[in-house]
């Protein structure tokens, strides 16, 4: 079993006896930065991810988790996004099914809506030959009335296709492991408050390792910071980052089932929201809107996206009853443009863009779904640098979760695979456990209380922490759900 805890551990107590020489340091624990590491590693070049926050604690854990295959690419033209996002999905289902599932999309088609079905029908047949796993298909409304509880008034049917989702969190834990197991060293709460340089080229990073001001050399650094990543280093000509946040409401699936992703119009604007399932529980998301506030602070869903995603879910259930919330999350993409530009933000490019400067590749930007070809390409920058050979990546299979694994509550995460992850998974704190490790959080929301004594005797067993210890990492954990995990977290906030 890999084990991220001894080597998270390890590499503070490397760094601490002053080694610290790298081929490549990676600035940043998201998708894209867990992605560089593990091609990094897989190449054989010594490589340390450092990480400000926990490990998916920033955009990469607040994703609305679809591995999408490029139909919204379609739409816009850009047939190579498509084609490449297609594939990408295709072949993580293909090869880790046990981390990225096929997802059912139903198009809705009430009266008069727009789309046309046969628009969307012609559509579908074209994106069929970009993915041939898509399946285009059309369910009758007497199908969508078998199927749905809801009051599908005059409904003229609608256009289904295959898509994919995840648990953006868990693939990034997969691939930190596989990483670790090819020779990663990394720290998290780590920030890096600098670059290094000699001579005009970078030459490592200023980092705070347990408190310290460390310095770190490399022959190469990668600054994957994701939204952050201009702290380091400007983007060149007059591109800036362009933060849009998204948010989430979760529901019990019970009594809001969502058999697919149901996909429908939103009443106020027309853009499409979707009804969809996760980790046993559904999702009504999502917004898509400028985030004005500082990223120094924390993400959280605004009273306006509150009123507007249950505008949605009310549109689709009449009967919809606010008391049914279990929690809310929000993430900002990282949205590349220029510093002149006020597209809508649904319309902005979700394009990547990599730039570099001597001794120093940066990323940002970018999609959940190509996050291998994105490290790749980002890699390759960075082998041209130091002049180190690479070879094509072939990422591992996954290995199988116990399956009489206990559920917790309603939860789909069991006992098993909880324990586990506080012994192995790098736990400094119980948000990191309950936000990212397991998704407990929002899966089970506040009657997570009735399950804080099993937990606190398996935080003690594995992580040493002390009666006292155990109920100040509720206290926090508990001020951190409120303020931005909560059903209504606005109601929590007063800055």
């Amino acid at each position: 079993m890999t084990d991220l805890t001894t080597r998270v551990a390890d590499s503070r107590a490397r760094l601490n006896r002053g080694e610290r020489a790298y081929d490549i340091i990676v600035v940043g624990g998201g998708i894209n930065g867990a992605a560089v590491a593990w091609l990094a590693c897989h190449n054989g070049l010594k490589t340390l991810l450092l990480e400000a926050e926990d490990f998916s604690s920033g955009t990469s854990s607040r994703s609305s988790k679809m591995i999408h295959g490029g139909l919204r690419y379609l739409a816009k033209g850009d047939w190579r996004l498509t084609r490449e996002a297609a594939r990408a999905r295709d072949a993580l289902m293909a090869h880790h099914p046990d981390l990225v599932q096929p997802l059912p999309f139903w198009f809705m088609h009430p009266p008069a809506s727009k789309p046309k079905p046969w628009q969307v029908q012609v559509a579908l047949q074209i994106y069929r030959a970009f993915a041939p796993g898509c399946r285009p298909g059309w369910l009758s409304p007497e199908q969508l009335h078998d199927a749905l509880p809801y009051p599908l008034h005059d409904i003229q049917g609608a256009s289904c296709y295959f898509d994919a989702i995840s648990d953006d969190c868990g693939l990034i834990t997969w691939l930190l492991q596989e990483a670790v197991r090819e020779g990663l060293d990394l720290c998290h709460y780590s920030p890096v408050d600098s670059l290094l340089e000699k001579h005009g080229r970078c030459t490592g990073v200023q980092a705070r390792i347990d408190g310290c001001s460390t310095p770190i050399h490399a022959a190469c650094v990668i600054n994957c910071a994701g939204a952050w990543c201009d702290r380091l280093t400007p983007l060149p000509g007059n591109q800036v980052i362009r933060p849009l946040r998204g948010s989430h409401l979760v529901l019990p699936a019970w009594r809001y089932p969502a058999p697919a992703a149901l996909t429908f119009a939103h009443p106020e604007d027309g853009r499409p929201v979707y009804l969809y399932p996760w980790m046993g529980t559904s999702i009504m998301g999502t917004t898509d809107l400028d985030h004005q506030a500082p990223l120094k602070q924390d993400v959280a869903m605004s009273r306006e996206e509150f009123d507007y995603l249950w505008q949605a879910l009310h549109t689709l259930d009449p009967d919809a009853r606010e008391e049914d919330i279990i929690a809310s999350w929000s993430g900002v993409r990282p949205v590349v443009c220029s510093a002149a530009e006020h597209s809508a933000p649904s319309d902005a490019s979700r394009e990547h863009l990599i730039w570099q400067e001597p001794g120093l590749v940066n990323l940002t930007g970018g999609k959940l779904t190509t996050f291998l070809e994105t490290g790749q390409q980002v890699l390759e920058y960075a082998a041209a640098m130091i002049d180190a050979p690479l070879r094509k990546p072939e990422l591992p299979p996954v290995s199988h979760a116990p399956h009489n694994d206990q559920p917790i509550g309603a939860a789909v995460i069991g006992w098993h695979r909880l324990e586990d992850a506080i012994a192995h998974q790098a736990i400094t704190h119980l948000d990191d456990l309950l936000l990212r490790r397991t998704r407990l959080g929002l899966l089970l929301g506040r009657t997570l209380h009735h399950y804080q004594a099993p937990i606190d005797l398996l935080c003690r067993r594995h992580l040493g922490w002390s009666e006292a210890q155990c109920q100040q990492e509720w206290d926090r954990y508990w001020r951190i759900w409120e303020r931005f995990y909560s059903p209504q977290p606005f109601r929590s906030r007063h800055d």
